[in-house]
């Protein structure tokens, strides 16, 4: 422990960053210096600015959010309270996302979130809520085929993986596109 102490003193953090207490050592400090902490405000915010500031504000500070993730939540921690929290902000991202994503959609920005649709598609295959947002987003970029082709591989993947179909909802908008096609 002292010399965890000592690491953290030369990063430049107080001596009393790490208290020992009868019950062993306890770590303090300020939650707005976590990174979990400033990512759900930045959320917080971002949700709020969406039903009060104009569109690209809004999709401004979801961008911001999501600017801060960089990869998997303490991944390399075997502990089921951490692992809890780690899905619990896993999910707040994955929301968060999607929520960025529609608010680009319905302002016409559906060529710029392409890629990261792809990206959070190939990251989360089951999550149908994206790919139906991946679908419109390349139908709308004049990409039709490709959106049809983003339902078949997810309809594929759950059929294999987990023996389901795709949801209605989902299942309506690839009737929808397809008749575009179709018509086109």
């Amino acid at each position: 422990m002292a010399a965890l102490r000592r690491r953290f003193t030369q990063a430049g953090a107080p001596p009393s960053l790490i208290e020992t207490k009868p019950e062993g050592y306890q770590l303090n400090i300020d939650p707005r210096a976590l990174d979990a902490t400033v990512f759900v405000e930045a959320v917080t915010v971002a949700r709020q600015s969406a039903t009060i500031q104009p569109v690209e504000q809004a999709l401004g500070r979801y961008r911001a959010a999501m600017g801060m993730w960089r990869g998997p939540v303490l991944d390399d921690l075997d502990s089921l309270v951490l692992t809890a929290q780690a899905a619990w902000l896993t999910e707040l991202r994955l929301s968060a996302a999607e929520e960025h994503v529609e608010l680009a959609l319905r302002s016409g920005g559906h060529g710029r979130i392409v890629s990261d649709l792809i990206r959070l598609c190939a990251e989360y295959p089951a999550r149908e809520r994206l790919h139906g947002q991946l679908m419109l987003a390349l139908d709308r970029d004049g990409r039709n085929r490709d959106a049809l082709d983003v339902y078949r591989r997810l309809r594929r993947h759950l059929s294999r993986e987990m023996d389901v179909d795709p949801s209605p909802e989902l299942a309506r908008l690839y009737r929808r596109l397809s008749a575009h096609a179709s018509a086109a």
